[in-house]
């Protein structure tokens, strides 16, 4: 949204207001405005308002995948780190994927720091894929969604000599 004056005499200045919803957003956005006059000897103006909006939690990442053959199980695991001074809780939501590989959240700085550790359970050959929604105390982001992909294929055997 753009407010500005709409009448400025000769010489006089004027009052512009920006307003941008940056609600959703994070890392760096930038938006332009272009400011016209009627003086001919005056080429328009385009004022540009630059910010870098910080997540109030960082997630390390908000995916991972599991590959490797049949059977073989593997460990991984995501941090998420509150960026303001309020403690964060983090609380499991929906699992989509609990016949598959389990996790466990582990607070590693009280109301700070936490790290979820997924291991799958012994697979058959094939994909899966899913998901595990954590609830969160703070109103900008009440929710973290993790992607869990994986792709295990059949063992491979040994050439006889």
């Amino acid at each position: 949204m753009v407010r500005f004056d709409r009448i400025i005499l000769p010489g006089g200045e004027g009052r512009i207001e920006i307003k941008v919803n940056i609600k959703g957003k994070t890392g760096l956005i930038q938006k332009s405005i272009g400011i016209y006059n009627n003086d001919v000897s005056n080429n328009p103006e385009t004022l540009t308002v630059k910010a870098i909006i910080k997540d109030s939690i960082n997630v390390s990442s908000k995916s991972l995948s599991f590959r490797g053959e049949e059977g073989t199980v593997l460990t991984k695991s995501i941090d998420i780190i509150a960026q303001e001074d309020k403690p964060l809780s983090i609380k499991p939501g929906n699992f989509s994927l609990q016949d598959k590989m389990t996790y466990r959240i582990e607070e590693t700085e009280k109301g700070k720091v936490f790290k979820i550790v997924f291991t799958n359970l012994p697979q058959p050959a094939g994909r899966m894929r899913g998901s595990l929604k954590l609830m969160t105390n703070y109103d900008d982001k009440p929710e973290i969604t993790i992607t869990l992909t994986g792709n295990f294929t059949e063992k491979t055997k040994d050439n006889e000599k």
